[in-house]
């Protein structure tokens, strides 16, 4: 009795692990999103077992079925569509309830779009993953706010039939950044595209979307300190008055004479 949650392809058959062959192979069924899609990857391995419908809509009722079967001793792999499940895919609720029950949950690691348009990307410093965005404009705007000052890079999914409305939206909360589009991953016309949000979608768009935005620039926070105590904190640090002259006009992007000005007038 176990459950495993199984990465597959995103788009080249070819990305199968050796060790999620061997796992749907000999677990007692599957569990996926759309048992069609499921039932080419099975076929292309040679591997026949009973699949299970387990989607988004009805994902509790789906859970407490497979838990079920799960206490009764079956074995059950988790696969979705494409990718890593519980990743942006249904699977959360599932993992939740079967950990509650005392049953054996595994990993075996597999392709996923995130990290895939990461690595293409040339991202090295972390970055935030959101998945998709909520439907509704206000839950949108909630998914953004604790993250819209985030230095780090943010990443999302999106489908063709609403990255353009992403981007545009993106565009409105956070204002113009660069940004890249990438899709078709691992398929035979991989593509990343540099854009802005301003920009938006350069091509029409085809294929499920990575889209990654670069995170805000770090902001000095002395910059929102006057003149005059951005001068004085430096001096009060301990710095000599010459070079904290010189710091504050160069943070600030002034001649050095107008912070001197400041040293006459407060005679500091």
């Amino acid at each position: 009795m176990a459950l495993f949650i199984v990465g597959t392809p995103i788009g080249n058959l070819k990305d199968i692990t050796e060790r999620a062959r061997e796992t749907l192979e000999k677990v007692d069924l599957v569990a996926c999103e759309d048992t069609r899609r499921t039932l080419v990857l099975l076929n292309a391995l040679g591997v026949k077992k009973p699949l299970v419908s387990y989607y988004k809509q009805k994902e509790k009722e789906g859970a407490e079925r497979l838990v079920a079967l799960l206490k009764e001793g079956k074995d059950v792999a988790l696969v979705s569509d494409a990718g890593m499940p519980v990743i942006s895919d249904p699977g959360a609720v599932l993992v939740r309830r079967a950990r509650e029950e005392g049953i054996p949950v595994e990993t075996v690691p597999g392709p996923t779009a995130v990290t895939t348009a990461a690595a293409l990307a040339g991202l090295d410093g972390g970055f935030v993953f959101l998945g998709f965005l909520p439907e509704k404009a206000a839950d949108k705007k909630r998914r953004l706010a604790s993250f819209a000052s985030s230095p780090l890079p943010l990443v999302f999914y999106a489908g063709p039939h609403d990255v353009k409305d992403v981007l545009a939206f993106l565009h409105s909360v956070l204002g113009d950044r660069k940004a890249y589009l990438a899709k078709e991953l691992t398929k035979l016309h991989e593509t990343l595209l540099e854009t802005t949000l301003a920009a938006g979608c350069p091509d029409e768009p085809r294929g499920e979307y990575v889209v990654i935005v670069e995170g805000r620039e770090a902001t000095n926070p002395l910059l929102d300190l006057s003149p005059a105590d951005h001068l004085a904190h430096y001096l009060d640090a301990g710095m000599d008055k010459k070079e904290a002259i010189k710091a504050v006009a160069s943070e600030r992007g002034v001649p050095k004479d107008e912070i001197y000005r400041l040293t006459i007038r407060d005679r500091v």
